[in-house]
């Protein structure tokens, strides 16, 4: 297959059959087409990385729903103030630029996802998230199911205390985390601690 250049002694070959290869109005118009062609072959996609954060207030649930409970989603975050365990599921969006929900890499999944945690009592607690990607079916990303410990120490720095998810992580995993467009973190949470902030990187398309 030819370079856009191979369109000159065509363009050419055209004007001469015509008799008006000199026509300075042919000429120009010739040399605009050309110079369209080239900016469209030389045209690229662009892609820039994206940090999306969500509160734990719209991210996050109960996993078994009860109107018995102290857990609940607050400004500050999914908070358990009560005085037991509770499950809490957190599902997050798929990408801005999802394209296809098939096996990776034909999607574009995200390359990382965070959970950020906090505690509300003031003392130090240790709880298991299990970060799930994909969901069961053919002709998607197998479905792994892949626990992190975390551990909230209350000298630290606001934010600091959490887990991240990555490609490595996952058996498939690449240079993104085989999502299919699906992912979702469940933490058994403590009492007097709260679930602040989730995120995900991913890369969007831009354009050229």
């Amino acid at each position: 297959m030819g370079s856009h250049y191979d369109t000159l002694p065509f363009i050419a070959r055209t004007a001469n059959r015509f008799g008006d290869a000199m026509n300075p109005l042919r000429l120009a118009a010739a040399a605009g087409l050309v110079s369209l062609l080239v900016v469209t072959f030389s045209a690229q996609s662009v892609n820039k990385q994206r940090l999306l954060t969500v509160t734990a207030a719209h991210l996050c649930t109960l996993s078994v729903p009860t109107t018995d409970t102290k857990v609940r989603p607050k400004a500050t975050g999914f908070r358990n103030e009560g005085t037991t365990n509770a499950y809490v599921i957190c599902s997050f969006d798929s990408g801005p630029s999802q394209d296809d929900l098939g096996f990776p890499p034909t999607s574009n999944d995200p390359y990382e996802v965070q959970i950020w945690v906090s505690t509300i009592d003031g003392k130090p607690h240790t709880f298991t998230c299990t970060g799930a990607n994909s969901w069961p079916g053919y002709g998607v990303a197998y479905m792994e199911y892949v626990p992190k410990t975390i551990t909230i120490d209350p000298a630290s720095p606001y934010l600091t205390s959490g887990a991240i998810w990555q490609p490595q992580d996952f058996f498939w995993g690449d240079v993104t985390i085989p999502a299919s467009g699906a992912f979702s973190i469940t933490c058994l949470l403590p009492p007097g601690a709260a679930i602040v902030l989730g995120g995900m990187r991913v890369e969007e398309d831009v354009g050229s």
